[in-house]
């Protein structure tokens, strides 16, 4: 906290400093001229991207497109996230300009509201627009009649549920009413394709789906086949998918529709290894199928096949289907106009495949090379297409291969060989440069028309190695009780770790809550007792320092949902809320967040970058300050 108190000063002076982004351009930047005099503003959120970690940990080469927004840009020094710096919570603080405590959304699960209908071990996803207690910016500016886009966004495309603390408490219907009204704007388009999945990630092989003679088929003349075509049947949610294998002389190629017909609608793919060049040197995603429709009229989705492996017998085969999602918009009509406009919507990597060998490591990275592709595709359909104003923007790529990868070539984790550390390095610096074309794709959105890329995060990256189990703690403590599922036994547990990230109280207001304000001071010192007790194998605290939320919180700590101790933990330290095992021990290799928000590894970073954009580094930042500079250059008040 003294850390803070003395940056306060410093985070107005860089609110001021980012809103004045409309000074004369640099004069060796050659804009074209706007199309019109109004302003633009793209803003994105790169998950868990760190400068010093993508500076230190990959090479320049890979990543010139960030090297050129961190020299060329207006960059604070850094950005301060949400605590705790979990994906949900700091992308609702990006989007609304408030922090947890008061954007209502504390953690990935948390317990919802209000508490005197609901226990405090029940958990909602914290990625729903329903948690939220603040109004994310695309409602705010389209009610100012601004063109918005909005591209898979958290907490869209929904109506904020601005739940009660209490039952007694006040509905606030004017809010939601002020809410649909901006949802029902034709000049809002807000999409978001992670809250529903039609199917997960898929290998099928001839394990799973043999093939046998194709029986009934229109247009097989079409294939040309040398072979005789050999008949794949699966299905996709509801839908069922027809396949042919076929080739000249052997079995080489995959075709697929939704009936048993070879013609229009069918989609195809040719049996390759993984693909290991450089994303640079090819079209991204080059051997993957074009997109399937499934779905129905009114919930419409897209599959895509990637045939990896084909005998030329056609006995054997392999082939990969990533998760297929249902995308879902404010107004349903925008669904089938992105789809078409995109080809489809692919929201992570196939981590199905990434299995520790090499090859799976490619063929994951492959399957990256789509999701890069496809969120290129929305991005120019919101900001060409919907010709948005104002454009809220993410991309996960950076968040999900360092959860993998980073703790293997971070130099602090202990017993990797050299050896995996090269091979990883390789795997993480190819993904990392599908980052970099995805910005450097931005970018060209932005210049073509004299506009402005605000480039922000979420949090930063932590390597693990070891496990932390603090409801284990409180258990052996005596203050949590569970039964002998290891479920927590709400009427009889005082505190516990909801999602493992903060400590919170079973105060008497919950359903079932017990701990009583006579009780409360008590329970909070047994508490943080507790885990500072916990030792490690090394025999060293694991818990190294603890904070109490108080009123005056500035980090977004406490809240409704949140919790009432936070606190910091020893080098390589994942912490859970699991029952199971001891209160610490040895964990997988990986990285993760979630760690207290001003510690430098969890830092993200907010950048302003664009033809009329001098580069210069200001003093530290808040994520939440992108709002009030997004919305300042957008009124043309600063």
């Amino acid at each position: 906290m003294k850390l803070m108190k003395r940056e306060a000063r410093r985070w107005l002076a860089v609110t001021l400093a980012l809103a004045a982004l409309a000074a004369c351009a640099p004069p060796h930047v050659e804009a074209p001229a706007p199309k019109s005099a109004e302003s633009r503003v793209l803003l994105v959120s790169f998950d868990a991207l760190n400068e010093r970690r993508a500076l230190e940990t990959v090479p320049r080469h890979h990543i010139p497109s960030f090297s050129a927004l961190f020299t060329g840009g207006r960059c604070a020094e850094y950005a301060v996230p949400a605590w705790p710096s979990k994906t949900s919570s700091s992308h609702a603080s990006l989007w609304t300009g408030v922090y947890g405590d008061s954007s209502g959304i504390a953690a990935n699960a948390q317990p919802p509201l209000p508490r005197d209908q609901h226990r405090i071990t029940e958990r909602v996803s914290g990625y729903s627009s329903v948690g939220l207690h603040a109004e994310p910016v695309w409602i705010t500016e389209a009610l100012e009649g601004r063109r918005v886009a909005g591209h898979h966004p958290t907490q869209a495309p929904g109506v904020p549920g601005y739940p009660r603390v209490l039952s007694t408490d006040t509905a606030p219907t004017t809010l939601m009413r002020r809410a649909e009204q901006a949802l029902a704007s034709p000049g809002l388009a807000v999409l978001n394709g992670y809250n529903s999945q039609l199917e997960p990630d898929r290998i099928l092989t001839e394990d799973s789906i043999a093939p046998r003679p194709a029986h009934g088929w229109q247009g097989l003349e079409s294939l040309g086949s040398g072979v005789e075509p050999l008949e794949l049947a699966f299905t996709i949610g509801q839908d069922s998918v027809f396949a042919l294998l076929h080739g000249d002389s052997s079995y080489t190629t995959i075709t697929a529709a939704r009936t048993r017909s070879a013609g229009a609608g069918a989609v195809s793919a040719s049996a390759q290894p993984a693909d290991r060049t450089s994303p640079a040197q090819q079209k991204l995603a080059r051997h993957f199928s074009g997109p399937l429709p499934v779905g129905s009229d009114s919930a419409p989705a897209t599959a895509f096949l990637r045939l990896f492996e084909l005998t030329p017998d056609g006995s054997s085969f392999t082939l990969f289907m990533p998760a297929v999602a249902q995308v879902e918009a404010n107004r349903p009509e925008l669904v089938r106009d992105y789809l078409d406009a995109t080809g489809g919507w692919v929201g992570n990597g196939g981590r199905i495949l990434n299995d520790g060998t090499d090859e799976g490591a490619w063929r994951y990275l492959e399957s990256l090379q789509l999701v890069t592709r496809q969120f290129m595709r929305g991005s120019e359909w919101g900001w060409k297409e919907r010709d948005a104003q104002l454009q809220l923007d993410y991309f996960p790529l950076i968040d999900e291969v360092d959860h993998r990868w980073y703790g293997y070539v971070a130099p602090e984790t202990p017993g990797v060989a050299d050896s995996v550390r090269r091979r990883v390095d390789q795997w993480r610096d190819h993904a990392w440069a599908l980052a970099d074309m995805r910005l450097a794709h931005l970018m060209q959105l932005v210049a073509r028309d004299s506009s402005v890329l605000v480039v922000s995060g979420d949090h930063g990256m932590r390597p693990t190695w070891r496990v932390f189990r603090p409801n284990v703690a409180l258990r052996e403590a005596g203050l949590l009780v569970a039964d002998s599922s290891n479920r927590i036994i709400a009427g009889r547990t005082k505190a516990l770790a909801p999602d493992g990230l903060y400590i919170s109280l079973n105060t008497t207001d919950w359903l079932d809550g017990i701990v009583t304000d006579a009780e409360r001071e008590s329970v909070l010192q047994r508490a943080e007792a507790a885990l500072r007790a916990v030792r490690g194998a090394d025999g060293k605290p694991v818990v190294t320092q603890t904070w109490r939320v108080n009123s005056q919180d500035s980090l977004g700590r406490g809240g409704p949902v949140g919790g009432e101790i936070y606190y910091e933990t020893a080098p390589g330290y994942f912490w859970t809320r699991a029952l199971d095992g001891p209160a610490a021990g040895p964990g997988r290799i990986g990285a993760d967040h979630g760690y207290p928000s001003i510690s430098p590894d969890m830092y993200t970073v907010l950048c302003a970058w664009g033809p009329t954009v001098p580069a210069a580094r200001v003093a530290p930042a808040r994520t939440i300050d992108a709002v009030r500079w997004v919305q300042g250059r957008l009124s043309g008040s600063q």
